[in-house]
């Protein structure tokens, strides 16, 4: 009898974990009905204090989890670690290192970039308590579930051209990439699993405008099985926008929209985020989170010193709080190709001066100097500066 209640009682523990221990529970095929949600969660304070909406940004090595298209953007090598702290005990710890390449990609347009990262996660606790024949309680305590899932992405620019429209030339580039992850999982130190999954993104920038359209398919698998019956990934396509602009001198605004689209779960999540960059030195970010399970908004600061980036974010949603912090570190000593930056500051140091450029198309004086008749003082130059 205390077997088999013990088996029973193990059982609907495995199921409750199956069910989300990050969210509610839900019915198959409801919100927080698939396998792992932890693979839902965000792994960037930069992307979590932006709501989420980092689809179509995808500019740094986290790019591998949202967007594996943006690691061709990638010009020095970044390392990057983040803790993560969220619902009833439940903690991530994030890893992450890309790279540039020295050899051209695949599709001969540019270098590509790779990146390696693993996802440790702890759900916390669950205490089993059954009673005795003899009427007495005992109790176990038991992880409720980690998971670990080591991800490599790749990255590229495959194609880069300009077409005409109404008399003005715009530029797009063009960028592909995927990643693929190896998970392993256990419930309750008893049930153990593992699976492979896949994720694919696409990129398209134009420069002059500041925009940015991206599409990207995450957690693509068969499923993991913990006994018999395999339960499915949380697979997600986003669909983001981005814009970017210099407001003045070295300061820039940033918006992005996104919609997230749950495959396994008939869900699906708006996104809105917005980052102000303040002297290349702060990043102040703020996002929404609507038609989610925990919907609400969310902030996020950044601090930078030369290549020291320290983030933090907070989402205090209506179901659960959650809080990030972050460290990244570009290695900008070295890189495979020339630096080009994607956006162009106001500032009056990156323009030659005014008198140096008309001197330099001054034409040269005829010789000899001295048979040249006496010139009218016209009064001093007068130049704008702005």
């Amino acid at each position: 009898m205390k077997i088999k209640a013990r088996t029973i009682g193990l059982a609907a523990a495995a199921l409750g974990a199956l069910a989300g221990p990050y969210c509610p529970a839900a019915l198959g095929g409801g919100p927080g009905s698939a396998a792992l949600q932890m693979l839902k969660l965000d792994t960037s304070p930069r992307a979590l204090g932006m709501a989420g909406a980092f689809a179509a940004v995808a500019d740094d090595v986290h790019s591998a989890e949202y967007n594996p298209a943006g690691l061709g953007q990638l010009y020095f090598p970044e390392a990057s670690a983040m803790y993560f702290s969220g619902f009833e005990g439940s903690r991530i710890q994030h890893l992450s290192f890309g790279v540039p390449l020295t050899v051209t990609g695949l599709a001969g347009v540019d270098k590509p970039a790779i990146a390696f990262s693993l996802l440790m996660s702890q759900a916390g606790d669950f205490t089993y308590r059954h009673i005795n024949p003899d009427g007495s309680v005992a109790s176990r305590s038991y992880d409720a579930q980690s998971d670990t899932v080591l991800t490599f992405g790749y990255g590229e620019k495959v194609h880069t051209g300009t077409a005409r429209l109404e008399g003005r030339e715009f530029r797009f580039d063009q960028y592909l990439g995927g990643a693929a992850k190896i998970i392993r999982s256990e419930l309750l130190d008893t049930y153990s699993a593992t699976a492979f999954a896949l994720d694919a993104g696409w990129l398209l920038l134009e420069p002059t405008l500041g925009l940015t359209a991206g599409v990207s398919l995450a957690n693509f698998g068969s499923g993991i099985k913990y006994h018999q019956e395999a339960d499915p990934l949380p697979s997600i396509v986003r669909l983001g926008l981005s814009w970017q602009k210099p407001t003045v001198l070295d300061q820039s605004l940033l918006l992005s929209a996104q919609l997230d689209s749950y495959i396994n779960e008939s869900l699906r999540t708006a996104r809105f985020g917005l980052e102000y960059r303040f002297q290349k030195i702060f990043n102040l970010r703020l996002g929404y989170k609507a038609l989610d399970e925990n919907t609400g908004l969310t902030m996020g600061l950044g601090i930078h010193h030369e290549t020291l980036s320290l983030d933090l974010a907070m989402a205090p949603g209506e179901v659960y709080s959650s809080s990030q912090v972050g460290l990244t570190y570009k290695f900008t000593g070295w890189s495979p190709r020339e630096y080009r930056k994607t956006v162009t500051y106001k500032d009056p140091e990156d323009r030659p001066a005014p008198r140096a450029e008309k001197e330099k198309r001054r034409p040269a004086q005829p010789e000899p100097i001295k048979q040249r008749a006496p010139q009218q003082n016209k009064g001093p130059d007068f130049y704008w500066l702005y």
